[in-house]
């Protein structure tokens, strides 16, 4: 065994220089081939040091670095100095291994960096005190009340997502939506997340800008599975609406779809605390569902996920997405907001 790895290190001090430049190549070359991958397939996970907002740009960066490595790999081949069949392996998986790294590391700060830039909702909204929790009301402009309402509930366990979308999309139709924002409590277990459901339910139906008999539910992420829950514990919802709930804590493994958004870090933090969050059992909206009868309630899930059936709610399927990334799905958000202008208005 000694002889053996004398015989490596002999080899390895005799070709380091070529080991080091074809290490760079490979480099370089899997930099730019994971950097056409992730622009091809829409993988902002994977896209450094440019996202998928600036396509022509990454592709000319990804096509120069792919330009080099060739020229390179000309250059060492023209120099005759193979490298053994061990190292040269050895090589091609540090190269690769590393550019990967470095792809999934930059890609998590350069999306660090974007959401920093954004702002979670329309700066246009009331800010509301409702005891421990904040939230924000939004109100239809230029027309006449009152109006249909909801009351909207984000995902306890995703601080920072975008809702602007959904409320814009909203109030344009003309419903009045109460955000709640559930990051700003201490607390947050069952039962203390499904009293301040009812209280934001109870404050929509006293405002006069708002109509009693039309005030609903919309929840995204964890957020549905507590509106499914609050719908069967109030029979007076007008219509209730949930964006890709979580409903079970034993869903399948999630792929590259959730690179789509979110980087590799995040989204290993989100699916591990969907998988471990006690909120999920605790909330069991599978049999929360069971127990919401002729009301208008619907659930909206990507094709390839979601339950195949779910009692009597309707369940409207669209195209990509990802469970973990509801709030950034424009065709989900999209297809709830005409589902729950057609029910409320």
């Amino acid at each position: 065994m000694a002889d053996v790895w004398h015989r490596v290190l002999m080899q390895v001090a005799l070709v380091w220089r070529p080991m080091l430049i074809q290490a760079a190549l490979t480099f370089v070359a899997a930099l730019g081939a994971f950097q056409v991958a992730a622009l091809r397939n829409g993988l902002e996970g994977l896209a450094w040091p440019v996202g998928l907002r600036h396509k022509r740009f990454g592709y000319s960066l990804a096509g120069l670095l792919l330009v080099i490595a060739l020229l390179g790999g000309v250059l060492l081949a023209l120099l005759n100095v193979p490298l053994p069949p061990l190292l040269s392996v050895t090589v091609l998986l540090a190269g690769s291994g590393l550019a990967l790294s470095l792809l999934v590391v930059g890609a998590a700060l350069r999306l660090l960096w974007r959401k920093k830039q954004q702002q979670p909702l329309p700066p246009w909204g009331r800010p509301i005190q409702l005891g421990p929790l904040r939230a924000t009301f939004y109100q239809p402009a230029g027309r006449r009340g009152p109006f249909p309402a909801l009351c909207l509930l984000p995902d306890p366990t995703a601080s920072g997502d975008n809702l602007s979308l959904l409320v814009r999309a909203l109030v344009e139709g003309g419903i009045a939506v109460l955000a709640l924002d559930l990051q700003s409590l201490n607390i947050t277990d069952r039962l203390t997340l499904q009293g301040l459901v009812s209280v934001g339910v109870s404050h929509l139906a006293q405002r006069p800008e708002t109509d009693a008999e039309r005030v609903g539910l919309v929840g995204i992420g964890l957020g549905g599975d507590l509106v499914l829950r609050g719908a069967a514990m109030d029979p007076g919802m007008a219509a209730t609406l949930a964006i890709e709930p979580v409903l079970s804590s034993d869903r399948p493994g999630l792929g590259l779809e959730t690179l789509r958004d979110l980087s590799w870090f995040e989204a290993q933090r989100r699916a591990h605390r969907w998988r471990h969050s006690a909120l999920v059992k605790g909330l069991d909206a599978p049999t929360a569902i069971r127990r919401i009868i002729s009301r208008p309630v619907a659930i909206v899930v990507g094709c390839a996920s979601g339950p195949d059936t779910a009692g009597s709610l309707e369940i409207l399927r669209v195209d990509g997405g990802c469970p973990l990334t509801p709030a950034a799905h424009t065709e989900a958000l999209k297809r709830a907001a005409e589902w729950l202008m057609e029910h409320l208005t």
